[in-house]
């Protein structure tokens, strides 16, 4: 298919099918069964969450060494192999908390391992930051797609038949990435730094995994980014335990709307990808990194300020675009300041700090939603993202 010709647009359309399979089952999927179809409270959706944030922590952390050492290519085609047979046991299997768990942490190792490939992947194809970030820009773009129609689909899925059937769309998505993926080679050499066996550095497992993290370290930019990403996503953590509350108590919407919602964040995220775009290199900077962030809290900020679903609608979108123009942004200035021997575990080292930040709220959410009430619990963090925002705007002015 013309459509598919190129290197460029065939890891876009994997990255594609990769995020329907996720999204589409992750929310109205699992989350969905747990609070719809088991009637789990904040501790026990915070506790399936907290499984597999911790579990897509772990994944983003390994994989960067392979990725480095095998390259994008098989890393990702093994992973989205993986993927498939989750949505069988998830579509075959009762629906119980063991089943939720077991799905839970798979899909997590699974999709930290395929977001770490995708994020890797330009730079095996790219130098010139032009090009990266028009590949970041479509993979984002892809995405936010995703985000609009795994949900919408997962909601008139579970519409029309139950929370169960949603995950038919995981088995049967990663099905023709993998052919995409195995017909896209890299165009520099693999493993030609392999982990651990450059620099004079010590050799062995944890030395392989933690190079990402010192590499990271040792640049004051990539430091700044992976601060900003970390302390920017923190208060999110929050959303992943108690946005389903949220709808169910405050909204007073039925599951169908887990969906309807995301897919309208998923319409914001796509126009911000697209708007980065059109961005020149020359602006790609940490001071617009913190600006989309801005965006996204005070769109947060709409989002849970009210109990009606329209102004929850108009918030999504705006919270929309600016985590669409994020994305792109941060890779980009990630990929540019990286070395191509350790993109893999670099990236890695980001989507950790991204995933790891909102793995201790979710510690703390059920017991603040307890005493403070979901709605004030979510509006609280997101102004605090507001501020964490403005307060690395202000740094990048600075530098």
């Amino acid at each position: 298919m013309n459509l598919l010709n190129t290197p460029e647009r065939r890891v876009v359309a994997a990255n594609f099918l990769l995020q329907l399979g996720f999204q589409s089952t992750y929310f109205v999927g699992v989350i969905g069964c747990a609070t719809y179809v088991l009637g789990a409270g904040a501790f026990e959706v915070s506790a399936l969450v907290f499984c597999l944030n911790l579990a897509l922590i772990v994944g983003n952390f390994c994989s960067g060494a392979v990725v480095d050492a095998v390259g994008p290519r098989k890393a990702l085609a093994v992973t989205l192999a993986a993927m498939a047979a989750c949505g069988v046991l998830g579509l075959l299997a009762p629906v119980s908390y063991p089943q939720l768990y077991v799905l839970a942490v798979a899909n997590g190792l699974l999709f930290g391992t395929g977001t770490t490939a995708i994020d890797a992947y330009p730079r095996f194809l790219a130098d010139d930051g032009g090009s990266l970030l028009r590949m970041n820009s479509l993979n984002n773009t892809a995405t936010s797609v995703a985000v609009i129609l795994g949900p919408a689909l997962g909601g008139v899925i579970t519409g029309t038949f139950t929370n169960q059937a949603v995950f038919s769309l995981l088995a049967l998505a990663p099905l023709p990435a993998i052919a995409l993926v195995l017909a896209t080679r890299e165009a520099r050499p693999v493993g030609a730094a392999a982990p651990g066996a450059s620099s004079g550095e010590k050799d062995g497992l944890m030395a392989t995994l933690s190079e990402g993290v010192h590499v990271t370290a040792r640049n004051v930019d990539l430091r700044l980014i992976f601060l900003m990403g970390f302390m920017g996503f923190f208060a999110y953590g929050a959303f992943d335990s108690l946005e389903s509350l949220f709808y169910r108590d405050v909204l007073q919407v039925g599951t169908q709307w887990m969906g309807w919602l995301s897919a309208i964040a998923g319409i914001g995220g796509t126009v911000g990808s697209l708007l980065v775009m059109r961005v020149p290199q020359r602006h790609v900077s940490m001071g617009l990194l913190s600006a989309a962030l801005l965006v996204t809290g005070v769109g947060s900020c709409v989002y849970v300020g009210t109990g009606n679903v329209w102004v929850a609608a108009f918030g999504q979108a705006v919270c929309g675009i600016g985590f669409g123009s994020m994305g792109p942004v941060r890779a980009t200035l990630t990929q540019e300041r990286c070395d191509p021997s350790h993109v893999g575990r670099v990236m890695a080292t980001m989507r950790v700090g991204l995933n790891g930040a909102g793995v201790v709220p979710l510690l703390v959410a059920p017991f603040l939603a307890d005493a403070f009430g979901v709605q004030a619990v979510l509006f609280g963090a997101s102004l605090a993202t507001v501020a964490i925002a403005l307060a690395f705007w202000a740094i990048s002015r600075r530098r």
